[in-house]
């Protein structure tokens, strides 16, 4: 499947308005940026020849459910807060996750 798009995110977020198009597009930015960073490795990977690979569906929902996170908390206030994990991500994106020992 091809990166997820801020059609996708609205889709998954069941958000019809654009006026929030700019702070979707950050946080579906950061969900990539999150995704790419527990699995240790870019997303989109490429493949032995160096061509992009599509991205796996757990992979797509795991980015979709992060940014989902980012939007439902965008009212709390980033200082003090403590790092959560978010299971349900986590749970889509550990078997890509590489070079860790585990």
């Amino acid at each position: 499947m091809p990166m997820p798009t801020l059609a996708d995110l609205k889709t998954h977020l069941r958000i019809r308005h654009g006026h929030e198009d700019a702070d979707l597009q950050m946080k579906l930015d950061a969900a990539i940026d999150n995704a790419s960073q527990f699995i240790n490795r870019p997303i989109p990977w490429a493949d032995e020849a160096g061509e992009p690979v599509d991205v796996p569906n757990s992979v797509r929902l795991g980015i979709l459910i992060i940014a989902a996170e980012l939007y439902t908390n965008r009212e709390q206030s980033v200082v003090g807060t403590i790092y959560t994990s978010i299971p349900k991500a986590e749970n889509m994106l550990h078997f890509y996750r590489v070079g860790l020992g585990i």
